[in-house]
């Protein structure tokens, strides 16, 4: 959702590098979390995972304003 978020904010916005680490620090525990030990983290968290690789829901419309910040 914090990408979401970002990709329909203004390139000049000043919340976009608060919000932009947020995201990055969420992505990367949320990433680690994904594992096969658990249903949790096999299934619900990799279905998760899925959409946030490939940006799923995130509008690509507003040149500028998004970024691939890659996994």
């Amino acid at each position: 959702m914090l990408e979401g978020i970002l990709s329909a904010l203004p390139s000049d916005d000043p919340r976009r590098a608060a919000l932009q680490a947020t995201a990055d620090a969420h992505r990367h525990a949320g990433l680690a979390a994904v594992t096969g030990e658990h249903y949790e983290g096999g299934h619900w968290l990799g279905s998760f995972a899925v959409y946030l690789a490939t940006k799923r829901g995130i509008e690509h419309t507003k040149a500028g304003n998004w970024n691939n910040h890659g996994v």
